[in-house]
């Protein structure tokens, strides 16, 4: 017969405890495991999700590798519309102009073409930081006052200030009529900043 041995009282309090630092890495690890699985079965936003801006205006076009900056521009103010040619955005990718609203306060503007080729067009402010110049870095429309960045189609909050990612340029639904683009007036007359 084997004698089972066993330890004394005075053993169980000199003798140090087994690590549990490999549990805790392996339950870590299959966790990330897990994740990553789910990520990629699931991903991220297809196409479908995104609440893009209108149909597509002209061809697709990849910003990647890119920082491009703002260029003012002289738009056409006639009967009730404000007035383009998309050439303008085919040249500099993202233009900037103002017009004043109905109160005469100035109301900054900005147009450019997504990468799905789709035309936005609309309010150029970062209301909290009140940052008036975008630019297009990457697949990013970014703000170049506080460096807030939010995606180029949609417009959804990505990284930066929070309470302006809260607040994404305002979409004034410009169409292209005649290889002009066009945004109503009274969108701009009627615009104002949003309560913080």
């Amino acid at each position: 017969m084997t004698k089972k041995r066993t330890n004394g009282k005075k053993e169980q309090f000199i003798r140090p405890d087994k690590s549990k630092l490999p549990l805790i890495a392996g339950i870590v690890l299959i966790v990330l495991a897990l994740g990553s699985v789910y990520y990629q079965f699931t991903g991220t936003a297809t196409q479908s999700e995104v609440a893009y801006f209108g149909e597509p205006v002209t061809t697709e076009r990849s910003y990647l590798g890119r920082f491009v900056s703002m260029t003012a521009i002289e738009p056409l103010v006639e009967e009730g519309q404000i007035k383009f040619p998309l050439a303008d955005l085919e040249r500099y990718s993202i233009v900037s102009f103002s017009e004043k609203n109905d109160q005469g306060t100035v109301v900054p503007l900005m147009a450019y073409i997504t990468p799905t080729g789709r035309l936005f067009v609309g309010s150029s402010m970062c209301e909290p930081c009140r940052g008036q110049t975008f630019s297009l870095a990457g697949e990013t429309l970014f703000c170049d006052t506080c460096r807030t960045t939010y995606t180029i189609e949609d417009h959804q909050f990505i990284s930066g200030a929070v309470t302006c990612g809260s607040f994404p340029p305002v979409n004034m639904n410009g169409t292209v009529v005649d290889g002009m683009v066009v945004i109503d007036l009274q969108g701009v007359l009627n615009w104002r900043t949003r309560a913080l």
